[in-house]
């Protein structure tokens, strides 16, 4: 079991001189969403570090930060982004009028906008960029993989403790049921002898009504699937892959039975013990939100 949140690094230097850094942060989410900030030249390279995420984690949002430097003296040519000056010279043409400013703004001026003259590295080929970048990639990947391993150990012996008090709750609710016909009977009895002030009671009719007041309250079938869906829960903790999904689907399933059992019990004391299971089941569904 691994934790979606988790931190990875590494560093290193590329054939070409560059010096290059790569950072790996994920936290929780539903899906798998990577979001990968690197310098456009190496633009080409996303398709191969988006597969190498892919390989290493299955849900999570997951940033991947590459940071390069070039070493000095390394070739760099200029270009102008002719589109960016003309959408410059346009804007100021179209408004310059109501401001009553110059009509036309000169060269000099346009070239010192932001985003018309470009400082460009030569760059490696394609095929080399994948090869130098993606390795660096998947070593701050492995970093990443085993601080969520990490965390994913932290989290089991977490979930046990929580299932360990579940089981002792749904023991004592399991007990609190036993006699419920007989206190069901003896309650029912001593109200109706209240109201009936000396008139004989009808057995036959109270034992009915016990009964049908008895199967209301009756919480075995919930009992039963509370303690299936515990061995399943545990049953997913020992197994390995993802397992997130399928652990939030059974803290649902969970948090129904216990609310059916709520429904249906009348004692202060079951009612209590609901109650805990309720915040017992709230930190166990927090903590499902971790796990992949």
């Amino acid at each position: 079991m691994k934790s979606m949140t988790g931190f990875g690094k590494a560093a290193g230097t590329l054939p070409d001189g560059t010096e290059a850094s790569v950072v790996v942060r994920g936290v929780n989410h539903r899906f798998l969403d990577v979001a990968l900030k690197l310098r456009d030249e190496h633009a080409s390279t996303e398709p191969a570090i988006r597969r190498a995420v892919a390989r290493v984690a299955q849900r999570g949002h997951i940033d991947v930060l590459i940071r390069t430097t070039r070493p000095a003296g390394a070739t760099t040519t200029a270009r102008i982004d002719m589109d960016a000056a003309e959408k410059y010279a346009r804007e100021w043409r179209q408004d310059s009028s109501n401001r009553g400013l110059p009509g036309e703004l000169s060269p000099r001026e346009l070239l010192s906008l932001p985003g018309v003259v470009r400082q460009e590295e030569a760059a490696p080929g394609e095929g080399t960029l994948e090869e130098s970048f993606v390795p660096l990639v998947e070593q701050a990947l492995q970093d990443f993989d085993a601080a969520r391993a990490r965390e994913g150990a932290a989290l089991l012996l977490t979930f046990k403790e929580i299932l360990q008090r579940i089981d002792a709750g749904v023991a004592l609710l399991d007990a609190a049921r036993v006699g419920i016909s007989e206190r069901i009977a003896a309650s029912l009895r001593e109200r109706i002898e209240k109201l009936a002030a000396g008139i004989p009671l009808d057995e036959g009719r109270l034992a009915q009504e016990v009964a049908q007041l008895a199967d209301r309250a009756d919480i075995t079938e919930e009992i039963d699937r509370l303690k299936t869906h515990l061995a399943e829960a545990r049953r997913l903790l020992a197994s390995e892959g993802a397992i997130g999904r399928r652990l939030d689907h059974l803290a649902q399933e969970l948090h129904r039975e216990v609310n059916t059992s709520g429904s249906k019990v009348r004692e202060a004391g079951a009612t209590k013990l609901v109650l805990d299971l309720k915040s017992e089941l709230e930190a166990f569904k927090e903590q499902v939100q971790n796990v992949e």
